[in-house]
């Protein structure tokens, strides 16, 4: 092996590197910062090696989240000794300033999601020493939506897992101040973006070939721009734009007005997928989770859904080991699970997170063994619950939007029903170019199913006419 030095090549002038974490949320944020740094005179790069300015765009809801990021900034810390400036943005920057800036880790600045416009001043400045750099931009807005700063449709395609579906945040922060949920301290208080700052994006989008996008916000169904409430910006998606799929999520059960549920079951644009986050099936832990809804209203609000609206597939949330939870509190939840009849579930046991009500308030004292084990049965029992839900469409041809290849083979295709769920099947023998399927609407008769999708054969191709 030879023992000449490789010659390592200057780094493009004011280039930037973003690495994202967490929720959709923080993957619409880090568009608008790229957004707003290439409109100042910066240049993306696909690796923090090949970066002046280096971002990590956080989550602070699970502690798993936080020890991600402390282990990625150790491993960057020799790009800072080689000039790097290294900033940390979103949740856990408005969570963990102190820590983050004053615990002997390579960071030079941390910034809050309403303050992104200031990224410019990091490319315009790089040759500054750390100690003349502001280091902490942290003000939470009461008006900020950044509907103005609208991510250019080619930044969605590379930032995202498919080319046919596209996140758009119509609403930041969150009023409700759960007890474990270190949102409202982390995003601020709740605001909304005008409608049509809304409708030019999802216009733009179409235009450019997605098929379907999901609405996003901490508690996307409380919207209200001057008294337009969510209900009123689906009508007017609806009836202004030409996308064929509209999705929404993170909502909070209090916030669904029947009239809601009907427009769902009666536009079949507005797409038949639901997350209802149940957190707890037991009536005092909701009390001290304080969610504002007991387990009797959250049921009732799934039977509306499923008497109303055909094939509906609900999603939902559950955390466990919340302090103060018994068995008996675990089994209700257990039981409420069972009489929901999730489609799916994301399950989690509890984490306390600095500032919120549980961590001032209530002793951690369920213990980690009793928490992993009932998450171990609430997953199990899940998993078998929603093999069941999925095998009722055995026998019958379902609506498909093609989204890629599969990962897994190159001979088949994945693909998703309007009510989300992942369907997948075989490269249809008259079809050359797989990839040409992307974006189509495909029918699909479903043969067998796992937990996680449904497995099938195509037997109508739309656009091309195929019979299989």
């Amino acid at each position: 092996m030879s023992s000449q030095k490789l010659r390592v090549p200057k780094k493009q002038p004011n280039s930037f590197y973003i690495e994202t974490y967490g929720c959709q949320m923080n993957e619409y944020d880090s568009l608008i910062a790229r957004k707003i740094l290439e409109e100042t005179g910066g240049q993306i790069v696909s690796e923090p090696s090949d970066a002046e300015l280096i971002l990590l765009n956080t989550c602070a809801i699970r502690e798993n989240a936080h020890v991600k990021v402390y282990n990625r900034l150790r491993q960057m810390q020799n790009l800072q000794k080689k000039g790097a400036k290294i900033g940390i943005l979103g949740c856990m920057a408005q969570n963990l300033r102190e820590e983050l800036l004053y615990e002997n880790l390579p960071v030079d600045f941390v910034m809050g999601p309403d303050e992104l416009r200031n990224l410019p001043k990091f490319l315009s400045n790089l040759e500054q020493e750390a100690a003349e750099f502001q280091k902490a931009y942290l003000h939470l807005s009461r008006t900020e939506t950044y509907d103005d700063v609208i991510p250019n449709v080619e930044h969605h395609l590379s930032s995202q897992r498919n080319s046919v579906t596209a996140f758009v945040t119509i609403q930041r922060g969150c009023d409700n101040f759960c007890a474990f949920c270190v949102v409202p301290y982390t995003r601020g208080r709740e605001r909304s973006r005008p409608p049509e700052s809304i409708k030019l994006e999802i216009d733009t989008l179409h235009a450019s070939g997605m098929q379907s996008v999901v609405l996003l916000g901490q508690n996307v169904n409380s919207y209200n721009f001057e008294n337009y409430r969510f209900t009123d910006l689906i009508r007017y998606l609806l009836e202004h734009t030409k996308i064929p799929r509209i999705y929404f999520t993170s909502p909070h059960p209090k916030d669904f007005p029947l009239e809601l549920i009907e427009l769902m079951a009666s536009n079949p644009r507005f797409c038949n997928s639901v997350h209802m986050p149940l957190q707890s099936g037991s009536n005092e832990v909701l009390r001290n989770m304080k969610r504002n809804y007991t387990a009797q209203n959250f049921l009732e609000l799934v039977r509306e859904f499923r008497e109303k609206v055909p094939d509906v597939a609900i999603s939902t949330d559950v955390i466990v080991g919340f302090p103060g939870e018994t068995e008996a509190q675990f089994q209700e939840t257990m039981d409420v699970m069972q009489e929901a009849e999730f489609d799916t579930a994301f399950m989690f046991a509890y984490s306390k997170r600095k500032g919120t009500i549980a961590a001032r308030r209530y002793k951690d004292d369920v213990t980690a063994d009793q928490k992993s084990s009932r998450l171990s049965r609430l997953i199990d029992a899940q998993m078998q619950r929603s093999l069941k839900m999925n095998e009722r469409f055995i026998g019958r041809t379902v609506n498909v939007l093609v989204e890629s290849v599969s990962r897994r083979s190159e001979d088949h295709l994945t693909g998703r029903m309007t009510n989300g769920k992942k369907v997948i099947f075989p490269v249809p023998d008259a079809v050359e170019n797989a990839d040409t399927l992307t974006g189509e609407m495909i029918d699909v008769k479903i043969e067998k199913t796992t937990a996680m999708s449904l497995l099938g054969k195509a037997v109508i191709i739309n656009s091309a006419g195929v019979n299989e």
